[in-house]
């Protein structure tokens, strides 16, 4: 059996047990294939579009997805609790928009500036490097997420420095040992996230939602920037007394 090529299953509607080995699609675009048990090794998909796509037990293995932009894609099913799992893959300057990857484990990958848009990864197992190193030099980077669910999400010690979740769900995540450090939660929703020995220096938690947050066992909370609103429920957590005029 002859071995197809990414570009040919991008004119299917369907493609199962394939395994894509040193295969380019840089600006192409895949739109309404489903991959079932499929593996992508060496693969790039570089500038390249991927919408309204399924992917169903997938492995992609050192692939890089550099400034991909994945549109209302499926990585995870959940009637059958089938995920994907990335390794080693670039996902640099990515942009996610109405992406399913619930459950979903990353696995040593990158994603400088990855923007992710509408989408879910509640329950994922993410260990991802969002910046850069170059001749030593460390360039910030970050991702940026919008309305995006992290519920019951795994990231224990990421250095999520800089990033922005603006309204997302993070409720139940595992944050524990995170660099948080001028990160942006505005919005956000942070009921009972866990943040053992994380480090929230200059972090922005305005408007989020931070009733059921334990704050004892984080790090650092220097320059922690709140909303008026907030002031109470930090006031009483810290046991601390406001007397009248």
């Amino acid at each position: 059996m002859v071995a197809i090529t990414l570009e040919d299953a991008s004119a299917l509607r369907q493609v199962t047990g394939e395994i894509f080995r040193n295969d380019c699609l840089d600006d192409f675009s895949i739109f309404e294939t489903e991959f079932y048990d499929c593996a992508f090794v060496d693969c790039t998909f570089d500038g390249g579009k991927i919408g309204l796509s399924k992917f169903q037990n997938c492995r992609f293995t050192d692939c890089s997805f550099r400034d991909v932009k994945l549109l209302s894609c499926q990585f995870y099913d959940a009637e059958i609790e089938q995920r994907c799992v990335w390794s080693r893959c670039d996902l640099s300057d990515a942009n996610l928009v109405d992406c399913d990857l619930s459950s979903n484990q990353l696995v040593a990958c990158k994603g400088f500036m990855l923007r992710l848009e509408n989408c879910t990864l509640s329950a994922a197992e993410i260990d991802i490097d969002l910046h850069r190193r170059v001749n030593a030099r460390f360039n910030m980077g970050g991702m940026l997420c919008s309305r995006t669910s992290f519920f019951e999400a795994r990231m224990k010690g990421q250095y999520l420095q800089g990033s922005t979740f603006e309204i997302c769900d993070l409720r139940g995540a595992d944050l524990g040992g995170c660099n948080l450090s001028s990160a942006n939660f505005a919005g956000s929703n942070l009921n009972n996230t866990l943040l053992r020995n994380a480090s929230l220096t200059s972090a922005n938690l305005a408007h989020a939602d931070i009733d059921e947050l334990d704050f004892s066992q984080a790090r650092s909370l220097d320059d922690l920037t709140i909303s008026a609103d907030q002031s109470e429920t930090l006031l009483n957590y810290f046991g601390v007394k406001v007397l009248s005029p």
